[in-house]
């Protein structure tokens, strides 16, 4: 077992990743991303699960372009809070404005000034002054979208060392949303205790499910490689707590602008409890079978393409290399936050087998990944027509897909209203009909 001491040195050779500065604000990057989640047992037995971001972002180097998350899950009533607070141009340049984020260099010392109160991340210190390696004071405040306050105070210790994504085979350095040479490293086993206040109630929390993830980019992370497109890649990514004592990190990216074709990094950075060197798998494959309608009540702050946008939701998690299959089910339904683009993050249960053996555990699911094309929304309809057992109902829509590929809306339409739609209909089932009648307007809009 590495002892967690400062300095530590997670790639050896490699000044990006000696710490406690790794934890710090990297000038020579024009963003920083800080997310911190867990999961979180109260004294009177109420489960909850929590995340955060910390976003700095310095376009050009010097325009300020910050927002701050806070996210609150109740376990058992499958319920959630959410909110999001922004420094953003034009309006924070006028003379005088006072920038909501600070964040200083060289260890874990973050702050947003939020409508909501003051928010804070940073290291904690022994009774002589001095840093106590991978420990933290974190104090969260928000206010939900139905106006109940939100506040989180915790003690957070690491129980085991950070990992750079891709472990020894990328050693974090990977490409990530179009920027090939990305930062990042996560650490799980972090041990939370403190007290949770939502609206009226407070509760003592503690957990042992918690985990950081860092990403720092050379370039803006909305849009920095690509133009300034923050829709052209998107992004699933998954932190599962596996009780045998493995944590799963799983990316899989996608270029919007190649019909979806999966991009490097997709894989998984495997880290073990007793020890064991973290692995790297890139052999990860996700069968979604089913998808979420974004609430078009939560705004994103770049303007959407469409209403009518749809993510994936339930699924399951392979790895021959890992003899791995997880099947994972959502705790809380359409977790949907007011971030740049569409981000749908919440609390998942998943279970199967790791190399034979039964397994389960927790999961934070965040994905970008948002389908509202035409041709996209025909893959919608036909996988969730197939995991209802609606056999013929999807070969309807799979007879539809070669008319949609070839353009030929005016046939497509037809055929939609004609066979689909009614064929749909008479299942019963609301949210396949607003699928049908989403396409049909995207066809009509032309895709």
């Amino acid at each position: 077992m590495v002892e967690l001491q400062y300095p530590f040195e997670l790639v050896p050779g490699d000044p990006e990743f000696d710490f406690p500065a790794a934890e710090g604000v990297h000038p020579h990057c024009q963003s920083d991303t800080w997310f911190l989640a867990g999961e979180l047992t109260a004294t009177s037995g109420r489960r909850f699960a929590f995340l955060t971001i910390f976003n700095q972002n310095r376009p050009g180097g010097d325009l300020v372009a910050d927002f701050h998350t806070l996210a609150f899950f109740d376990l058992d009533n499958g319920t959630y809070g959410t909110f999001t607070d922004y420094d953003m141009p034009p309006k924070n340049m006028a003379p005088g404005t006072i920038h909501k984020m600070s964040a200083e260099t060289g260890l874990m010392d973050l702050a947003f000034d939020s409508r909501a109160g003051r928010s804070s991340w940073t290291a904690r210190r022994d009774a002589e002054g001095a840093l106590v390696p991978f420990g933290y004071d974190v104090t969260l405040m928000g206010v939900d979208q139905s106006g109940a306050e939100m506040e989180l105070r915790l003690t957070v210790s690491a129980s085991r060392p950070p990992v750079p994504v891709g472990a020894s085979t990328y050693n974090g350095r990977f490409c990530c949303l179009a920027q090939p040479e990305t930062f990042s490293y996560f650490q799980t086993g972090m041990h939370m205790h403190g007290s949770l206040r939502w609206g009226a109630e407070t509760e003592e929390v503690s957990g042992s499910g918690g985990h950081i993830d860092r990403q720092w980019f050379p370039l803006p992370a909305g849009g920095g490689g690509t133009d300034g497109d923050a829709r052209a890649v998107s992004y699933e990514w998954r932190t599962i707590h596996l009780d045998n004592g493995a944590d799963v990190v799983a990316w899989r990216q996608f270029d919007r602008r190649h019909r979806n074709a999966q991009r490097g990094f997709t894989g998984a950075t495997v880290a073990y409890a007793d020890g064991r060197e973290p692995v790297c798998v890139e052999d990860i494959e996700v069968d979604t079978e089913n998808y979420v309608r974004w609430p078009e009540e939560v705004r994103q702050l770049i303007k959407p393409p469409v209403s009518a946008r749809y993510l994936p939701d339930r699924h399951v998690v392979r790895s021959k290399s890992l003899g791995l299959e997880l099947a994972g089910t959502p705790l809380v339904p359409v977790p949907a936050h007011a971030l740049p683009v569409e981000y749908m993050e919440g609390p998942f249960h998943f279970v199967g087998t790791m190399h034979g053996q039964p397994v389960q555990g927790f999961g934070i699911s965040e994905k970008s990944f948002a389908l509202y094309r035409d041709w996209e929304l025909v893959d919608v309809l036909s996988t969730m027509l197939e995991d209802r057992g609606a056999d013929h109902e999807a070969g309807l829509v799979e007879a539809l897909r070669p008319v949609v590929d070839d353009g030929r809306t005016d046939e497509a339409l037809t055929y939609l209203a004609g066979t689909v739609r009614p064929a749909v209909t008479a299942l019963g089932d609301t949210d396949l009909v607003q699928i049908v009648d989403d396409l049909t307007v995207s066809l009509s809009a032309g895709g």
